[in-house]
């Protein structure tokens, strides 16, 4: 982050840095099955869902407004990929989410609830939320 004291009155004025574009700025590789999802920037997880009951663990955000998607790039017949957060990402509670076709997409975003980092739900194309 970058500050300015604009003048003598003492205002002080904040924002973060530029990023650069890219085609693969914020992309993080499909870690795999059983593999826990690193959770210490923005991006988004193209999966390759290749066998049955594949798995992932994923923390809670770092920080308020991290922004994490999902989605299905790549597709086995009778495949599943289940990613198990650390605690409800929505209204409901749910704490899984389960990919199981071609192009299905979870958008995270991490906000506080009760005082605490928390994922919300902030869209949902196919995937089950249980």
């Amino acid at each position: 982050a970058t500050s300015i004291v604009i003048g003598h009155t003492g205002i002080t004025s904040t924002w973060q840095s530029k990023q650069a574009a890219g085609a693969a700025t914020n992309t993080l590789a499909d870690p795999g099955t059983g593999a826990a999802i690193p959770v210490t920037s923005d991006f988004v997880c193209m999966l390759t869902l290749a066998a049955a009951a594949e798995g992932n663990t994923l923390a809670n955000p770092t920080y308020v407004g991290q922004r994490v998607s999902f989605a299905v790039a790549s597709f086995v017949a009778l495949s599943t990929r289940t990613i198990s957060s650390a605690n409800g990402i929505n209204v409901a509670g749910n704490t899984t989410i389960t990919f199981d076709a071609l192009r299905e997409f979870v958008s995270l975003i991490g906000v506080t609830i009760g005082g605490a980092l928390r994922w919300q739900v902030v869209a949902n194309d196919g995937a089950v939320l249980a």
